[in-house]
């Protein structure tokens, strides 16, 4: 997968939120599921549920470091 998106602006970016988009059915499908929720790849890094972690990365960004 791509992830070149992850570094453009998020403002107003429709290739940030199709990334963010392709993403997360990817994160769904292939991604450690407990209790209906997912490590969040923003700043937390907390198990969230796919709709939070959406407004997450979409409004607070990436980890920079941010690989898996």
């Amino acid at each position: 997968m791509d992830r070149s998106w992850i570094n453009t602006s998020r403002i107003s970016s429709d290739v940030y939120e199709k990334g963010v988009e392709d993403f997360l059915e990817v994160a769904k499908r292939k991604g450690a599921l407990i209790n209906e929720r997912y490590y969040c790849p923003c700043v937390n890094g907390k198990r969230l549920h796919i709709e939070l972690i959406r407004e997450h990365v979409l409004c607070d960004a990436f980890l920079r470091n941010y690989t898996t």
